[in-house]
């Protein structure tokens, strides 16, 4: 883009954005779906609020406790772990080279505890990898305790670190 490799993003790869907020997650998301790349929401955030806030077109899911949303809104039980891990495999494997925004992690956490959360990560960028997919997850890293993000961060990749460390 500005002849800077920061840019540059690795298929099979997962990403977390540590910002307070997710906008660069978002705009991350629509810079991969203009190359002609599939792409899924699954966000903490109303879909509604989602598209009106960041004006992303894409299939969109609730994390949400609600059962029966309106209007045609999928939701997805924030303590069934896997059955997000399987709605996101599902989503790649039919769609390879796909992106997964994932925004909502803290949540999870609340609800679960971090190594549930952990593991369900780690079984999910496996399946990122083997599919030449994108995982985006932001993440306020106020909200973790310095271990936790040491963790996460050790899991994923950082396009800040892109910038020091064009190898990673």
């Amino acid at each position: 883009m500005n002849g800077k490799e920061e840019h540059v993003m690795k298929s099979g790869s997962s990403y977390l954005f540590t910002e307070r907020s997710v906008a660069h997650a978002f705009e991350t998301l629509k810079r991969l779906m203009s190359e002609g790349r599939r792409a899924i929401v699954i966000s903490r955030t109303h879909p509604s609020r989602v598209q009106q806030v960041h004006g992303v077109d894409c299939p969109m899911m609730w994390i949400a406790k609600t059962t029966r949303p309106a209007g045609g809104v999928i939701s997805l039980e924030p303590t069934r772990l896997m059955k997000i891990h399987s709605t996101v495999s599902d989503f790649i494997k039919a769609n390879p080279g796909s992106v997964v925004l994932l925004d909502g992690l803290e949540y999870l956490i609340t609800e679960n505890g971090f190594g549930p959360v952990m593991k369900t990560i780690q079984l999910t960028n496996e399946e990122v990898a083997m599919t030449n997919s994108f995982l985006l997850v932001p993440i306020d890293p106020r909200t973790l305790e310095i271990q936790q993000l040491g963790y996460l961060e050790r899991e994923f990749s950082s396009l800040d670190s892109k910038i020091s460390s064009p190898s990673a």
